[in-house]
């Protein structure tokens, strides 16, 4: 039963270290978010942003790209984070529904 309760204490402050960062999310939507916008507006033949537009669009998705770059590792680490969440989730699941009895 302590090890348990060890187990649970472990994961809440192993999920205090690994918070999920904010900025590099949001420069990470903005980057798809304005490079589609540009790709679309470059490809599209009926509706074409005007050059300034254009020129604010890629600013944006190369500052985006940029914050994305200098946080790619904290990034990676929320994503493994996540991945090991989503196992153990899947792990408990199934020795739920398959307990196994020892002895």
């Amino acid at each position: 039963m302590d090890n348990a309760v060890v187990s649970i204490n472990a994961n809440r402050s192993r999920a205090k270290e690994c918070d999920v960062p904010l900025l590099g999310l949001a420069s990470a939507i903005a980057f798809a978010v304005a490079g589609s916008l540009l790709g679309y507006s470059f490809f599209s033949k009926k509706r074409r942003l005007p050059v300034s537009g254009q020129i604010c669009l890629g600013v944006l998705a190369g500052c985006a790209g940029v914050v994305t770059w200098i946080q790619r590792e904290e990034e990676m680490e929320a994503a493994h984070h996540v991945i090991d969440h989503v196992h153990e989730v899947r792990d408990a699941q199934w020795l739920k529904k398959n307990p196994v009895a020892y002895g």
